[in-house]
């Protein structure tokens, strides 16, 4: 059995450079305190209930005050997301993971109510040698984990499209690559989407309720 890492992608919480589709409701610095938190989360999760090692890969580097708080308060290794769109930045990701443990899974900073079984599972399959991908509601995934990474399944993809998911899948299937998949979640990019996670996750709704009461 292997030990895949998981590696989990996200931006640094800096206003005005994140969660922009936010600002429709809240400040840019209100939308930077938001993706915080769901850095927070997702972290404070994946460390409970992945096995194996976790890494925090930062954008445009790990150089932060929150990610060097949450390596040494849960002992993720950080890392920087190096080179090119969204796709070369995960493939080289996976690249590295598969190098260090033979395995490795990607894993995005707005699915706050994943819950801790979806995390296990996707670890138990990548262990035995699966490849795992966990879609969202609006066509695109929240996770994606393999044993190798070809490039072709990160190459010249719509990465705000609603078909990245089938795009991936597709190309896959022709390459021989079969992928178990994960409940599908709702990742969280807009208003709408926040809301409705927050509906469903306590924790969420009790942080958008004191920042709204900080705004008073």
């Amino acid at each position: 059995m292997k030990s895949p890492n998981l590696i989990l992608f996200a931006k640094q919480p800096i206003p005005g450079e994140v969660k922009t589709r936010l600002q429709r409701d809240y400040t840019a610095e209100q939308a930077a305190e938001i993706a915080a938190f769901l850095v927070f989360r997702t972290v404070e999760l994946a460390v409970n209930s992945w096995p194996s090692e976790v890494y925090l890969y930062g954008a445009p580097d790990a150089n932060h005050p929150l990610f060097r708080e949450l390596a040494a308060d849960y002992r993720v290794h950080l890392a920087t997301q190096a080179g090119g769109d969204l796709g070369d930045r995960m493939m080289r990701a996976l690249r590295e993971g598969v190098a260090r443990s033979g395995a490795a899974g990607i894993m995005g900073c707005d699915v706050p109510q994943c819950r801790w079984e979806i995390i296990e599972r996707a670890h138990e399959q990548l262990a035995k040698g699966h490849n795992v991908i966990g879609p969202t509601v609006d066509g695109g995934y929240y996770f994606i984990g393999m044993q190798a990474a070809p490039r072709v399944l990160f190459e010249k993809i719509d990465w705000g499209g609603p078909n990245v998911a089938n795009v991936t899948l597709e190309r896959a299937q022709r390459l021989g690559m079969y992928f178990e998949q994960l409940p599908e979640l709702r990742d969280i990019d807009t208003v709408e989407d926040l809301w409705i996670v927050a509906q469903e996750y306590e924790p969420l709704r009790r942080q958008l309720y004191r920042i709204l009461a900080g705004s008073r």
